[in-house]
This record gives C-alpha cells, sequence and structure tokens, in this order.
C-alpha cells in the first residue's frame, strides 16, 4: 500500500477528511493504489528486474532496468539505464493489459463539482471587450488525496477557486459559472492550513520513531 506523506502544491485549498463520499474515495484510492503495486511488483519479479518506473497518473509500469542481459522483448537501456517492451512483443501486450488506477484529479473534482479551468469576461484599457480561460491548480495534479496510513488521518487538496476567482474579479474581469459561484465547503471535510497536516506527519514519525 503507498503511504503518501506529500505537500499538496502551495496556495491550495486543503481539507482534513472526516466522513461521508470523500473518506469513501480516499479508501478506495488506497486500495487501488495496492493492488496497482501489487502487480507491477509481481511483473518486476516476474522479469528478474532491479527495479520499474511507472506512468506518474495510472501507476502501471512502463519500463524496467535488467541488472544485467536485457530481456529479448525490450529495447536497449536508455541514457537513465530503462527499458521500454519492444512493439507487437508478448511482453508488450502484458503491459498494455495492466489496469492503472484514476487521475486524482478527475475523480476528486468530477465527485465534488470543483472547477479546473476558468472562463472569464473583461474590457481592456483601450475598451476593447475580451474573453479567456485557463486552467487553474498544478498542471495533471490540481487535486489529490494525502494519508499516513491506511486507517488514516487522510486528507485531500483542491485548488482554492474562490480565492483565484477574487484576484480576477480585483484585476476587473467577470468569472463564469460554475466558477464563479463555487463555495469549498465539502461535506465530511474540515479545512485545515498546510501547517497542521504537517504537524500530524510528524506525530506518526514519533510516534513510530518511539
Amino acid at each position: 500500500m503507498q503511504n503518501t506523506h506529500k505537500t499538496p502544491p502551495p496556495k491550495d485549498a486543503l481539507f482534513l477528511i472526516e466522513s461521508g463520499l470523500a473518506l469513501k474515495l480516499v479508501r478506495e484510492r488506497i486500495a487501488e493504489c495496492s493492488r496497482v503495486a501489487g502487480e507491477v511488483a509481481a511483473l518486476c519479479d516476474e522479469l528478474g528486474v532491479e527495479r520499474g518506473t511507472t506512468n506518474c497518473t495510472s501507476g502501471v509500469l512502463v519500463g524496467v532496468v535488467f541488472p544485467g542481459e536485457v530481456h529479448a522483448d525490450f529495447r536497449k537501456p536508455d541514457r537513465r539505464g530503462v527499458s521500454y517492451p519492444r512493439m507487437g512483443s508478448d511482453w508488450h501486450r502484458r503491459f498494455k493489459e495492466q489496469k492503472g488506477y484514476a487521475s486524482e484529479s478527475s475523480v476528486i473534482a468530477e465527485a465534488f463539482g470543483v472547477p479546473l479551468t476558468i472562463n472569464y469576461t473583461g474590457v481592456s484599457r483601450n475598451g476593447d471587450a475580451f474573453e479567456g480561460s485557463r486552467c487553474i491548480g498544478s498542471p495533471l495534479n490540481e487535486c489529490g488525496f494525502l494519508w499516513i496510513s491506511e486507517d488514516g488521518p487522510f486528507a485531500m487538496w483542491v485548488p482554492d477557486v474562490e480565492a483565484i476567482v477574487a484576484a480576477e474579479v480585483a484585476q476587473g474581469r467577470t468569472v463564469e459559472e460554475p466558477a464563479a459561484s463555487f463555495e469549498l465547503s465539502i461535506d465530511g471535510c474540515r479545512r485545515i492550513r498546510q501547517e497542521e497536516w504537517e504537524i500530524l506527519v510528524l506525530q506518526d514519525k514519533l510516534k513510530k520513531a518511539a
């Protein structure tokens, strides 16, 4: 089971998960991480490799580092020593058959209606009307889960949509829905400061050290 103490991107909204849909989703995420990690480990053991490299979004195995001779189904190592399956080979097929986990950002955004883009309109200094759109949050990492163990504590981060909208409005722009009226209130979750999560992580480390 993947244990993650990673720090959420700066300026995002962080929530401690206590109950409800968010608790269900983070537990499902932990189970999926465990499943995918187990399948990756099994493939690596079967190949007898030193280590594997995985897809940052789905967690599936994409390349391996052989300790010696490279398996015939794999290409020569790249400059990092990683070999990838040859197209059409049996191992290429097996790698393609892996079922990874869904993107955390997509799961969270869809479940709680979190906007990951904003659309806006405005008027320039010379009086010309304009419209625009941009992504918000860290690219490919807009939302995410945190956990100390499979028993918790659990946390979740999303873009601070309210602050982003306020900043656009302060520049004289009109933000369109759904971002315009989005409220950072998620059932079963309590918003916390990043330092509060870091304290929980340190307490866990001290407990284990003792």
